[in-house]
């Protein structure tokens, strides 16, 4: 009996269902704040390092940004304040951007809460993407001009084409995101529903 109510409590996706199994959610798992505080504190450790070594190292490029090249042609550090997402879409939505980041903390969250603390990858990943979106906001709430801070600049070559590809430059978080959401993408999509047994006679009459 124990065993089922466990079942029922936190289904076969390992949700947890709201009622009396919610201690048990990956709120209160120490995997998952420890993913979000370690992804935070890197994010902005590694910016703030970048942008000082780029002001003393870096030469400005021909768009006028400060660069630093690492392994010439592939990888370079750029100094680039972003106002928008990637691709510099939407520079002048920041309010915006502000506003979907915050409730992006807030889904992701619920979502947590949700998980049982047992699904280990499940809250890696929602860590991640919830330390990634926590240092691109906080660039967003405390940086003097509400810009998020990239540093990281590819260019990668590509078969179908005779010059590199310029990826837009990004950040720590920016990869935590997309890494923490191909892992949630498996992570989830493993799940295969399962059939509820039938109660038999005899467990019935017990």
């Amino acid at each position: 009996m124990q065993e089922r109510s466990r079942d029922r409590a936190t289904g076969a996706s390992g949700v947890a269902a709201f009622g009396p199994s919610q201690h048990r959610t990956g709120l209160k798992s120490p995997w998952f704040w420890l993913t979000v505080v370690l992804l935070v504190a890197s994010d902005l450790a590694s910016k703030a390092w970048a942008f000082d070594f780029l002001e003393s190292h870096g030469s400005p490029n021909e768009v006028g940004y400060l660069e630093y090249r690492v392994v010439d042609p592939w990888l370079r550090l750029a100094r680039l304040e972003n106002s928008g997402t990637v691709w510099g879409l939407f520079k002048d939505g920041t309010s915006v951007l502000i506003g979907l980041r915050l409730v992006m903390v807030v889904v992701l969250c619920v979502i947590a809460s949700r998980v049982a603390r047992r699904h280990h990858w499940r809250l890696f990943g929602l860590g991640l993407v919830l330390g990634g979106a926590l240092g691109n906001l906080y660039d967003n709430l405390f940086q003097a001009n509400r810009s998020v801070r990239d540093f990281i600049d590819v260019h990668v070559p590509l078969p179908w084409r005779d010059s590199l590809y310029h990826y837009p430059t990004f950040n720590i978080a920016d990869s935590a995101i997309v890494v923490g959401a191909i892992l949630l993408f498996f992570a989830f999509g493993s799940d295969k529903p399962q059939a509820e047994a039938v109660p038999t006679e005899e467990a019935t009459s017990t």
